[in-house]
């Protein structure tokens, strides 16, 4: 034990901390789900809420300096007061972190080149400069921060990000690269994609591709390309280019630039025990001393918390059992089959249950079946059926087409019922199968429901009064299939 102390002395010496370089840290969170105007998206207030834990617990940014706006709260006034405020407050040697989760919108301009907006919760679409944020405004408004370094993070897709390219030093042959990089100003931003690319968000993760990967790189620690211990948003925007494009299927890449032409790097202090400073000869002994008891007081408090570390692993185990929850969806679909035979020529069809994403683009559903007709010459005479139904979804195109193929094993009867008493009499019954394809277009905005075109072949051999088939033909179909997370 001794000889660790001895070493956490030494490193000590020789480490810089967040303290080092930034006085001060602030953050303004934006995540929109309920849009008034747009399509709703449905994870976009869980990614703030994870980026707003991570900057809280693994970057230890102050509570009171972190700024949560979600839903109704993020309106456009809301949103451009809260970074008002933060511009006024940060100060020179302090950094900021603006994360947005939301909608963002293209406008090509008449001149040539585009205009990239953000949408807050009213924003609209065919009103972009008067109802939502601009890329220049953002610009300006980071201009006007005395902060050293401020970054945007931003999970939407868009174009006219108004980036600077800039040639950058490299960390393993420029002495002093820390220091170099976190002495000169920074405004730098992040986007999930570029213009005409989706944010592509899936109920197997619980979050988009973006804020996926942005948990992955900064609280895991992946995003630490060189292992040195700190994270640059060089570093961040590398890893999230190729992490996001993989896990999009090529749907999105992340894009990365500086509004200004200053070189500074925004850094996140991952591990404080891994950096070496390459100036400890500037480094006074009183000032490493007060280090070293510093790192000891952080040692004896993380002994006293080892309880509420423990709790936060089970805090952790709950939230992979709510992930696994977020993949199991429940799901209904009710259509209308008509059948190519006249002794039953139409059927009254649904089924619901379990839908389970097992990839991907790719669902297992499982539930039960039921059919019905009572519409017969004889309105004594009905047909019911019930059994169990599996199949596989499949999206074709991301927030547009799925397709679907299901098999049913069903038990059907064909019953007569006595007008003048309550008996029933069972002219005939069979157990069966029913083949069913289906297309799906997905609502625009209200992607859990869609309009189901299908076809198939009912196997069946049960037959009516007249020993007439009611089923075994092909079929087609129309109706509407509803997903929903209602567990």
């Amino acid at each position: 034990m001794k000889v660790f102390y001895l070493f956490i002395f030494i490193s000590i010496g020789f480490s810089i901390t967040t303290q080092n370089i930034y006085d001060n840290s602030w953050a303004l969170i934006i995540g929109i789900d309920k849009y008034e105007s747009v399509r709703k998206l449905n994870y976009a207030v869980k990614d703030a809420e994870s980026m707003q834990e991570i900057l809280l617990k693994t970057f230890e940014f102050p509570f009171e300096n972190v700024t949560l706006l979600t839903n109704e709260q993020a309106n456009k006034q809301n949103i451009l007061k809260s970074f008002s405020d933060i511009t006024k407050n940060a100060n020179a040697n302090d950094r900021v972190i603006i994360f947005f989760a939301g909608h963002g919108e293209t406008m090509d301009l008449p001149e040539g080149g585009e205009m990239g907006y953000l949408l807050p919760v009213d924003g609209k679409r065919e009103d972009l400069y008067l109802s939502s944020i601009g890329m220049d405004e953002l610009k300006k408004l980071s201009l006007m921060s005395k902060a050293k370094h401020v970054l945007y993070l931003i999970d939407a897709c868009y174009g006219g990000i108004a980036a600077i390219g800039s040639r950058g030093l490299e960390p393993e042959t420029t002495p002093n690269y820390i220091e170099k990089i976190t002495k000169d100003k920074s405004r730098q931003i992040i986007t999930a994609g570029g213009k005409g690319e989706q944010v592509i968000e899936k109920s197997e993760w619980g979050h988009s591709a973006f804020s996926l990967n942005l948990k992955r790189g900064l609280k895991e620690g992946r995003a630490d390309l060189n292992s040195d211990g700190y994270i640059t948003a060089n570093e961040l925007a590398l890893f999230l280019s190729e992490k996001v494009t993989i896990d999009s299927e090529n749907q999105q890449t992340p894009q990365f630039g500086r509004m200004t032409s200053q070189e500074g790097e925004f850094v996140f202090i991952y591990s404080e025990n891994t950096i070496i400073n390459q100036q400890t000869k500037n480094n006074t002994d009183n000032g490493k001393m007060d280090l070293i008891l510093d790192k000891l007081n952080k040692l004896e408090k993380q002994a006293s918390d080892k309880t509420t570390i423990n709790e936060d692993e089970e805090d952790n185990r709950d939230d992979e059992e709510d992930d696994w929850d977020d993949n199991l969806l429940f799901h209904m679909i009710f259509y209308e089959s008509y059948n190519n035979n006249t002794s039953m020529p139409g059927t009254s069809r649904g089924a619901m249950g379990l839908s389970k994403a097992i990839d991907p683009n790719l669902d297992l559903q499982v539930g039960i079946m039921f059919d019905s007709n009572d519409e017969f010459e004889n309105d004594s005479l009905e047909y019911n059926s019930t059994g169990l139904r599996v199949g596989l979804k499949k999206i074709i195109s991301q927030n547009f087409i799925s397709s679907q193929v299901t098999l049913s094993i069903i038990n059907s009867e064909f019953k007569s019922n006595n007008i003048s008493s309550t008996n029933e009499t069972l002219l005939d019954s069979s157990i069966g199968g029913t083949l069913e394809i289906s297309t799906g277009v997905i609502f625009p905005y209200w992607e859990e429901m869609s309009i189901q075109f299908l076809t198939g072949y009912n196997f069946s051999g049960i037959k009516n009064q007249n020993d007439e088939d009611l089923l075994n033909s092909p079929f087609v179909g129309i109706g509407m299939q509803i997903l929903g997370d209602w567990f």
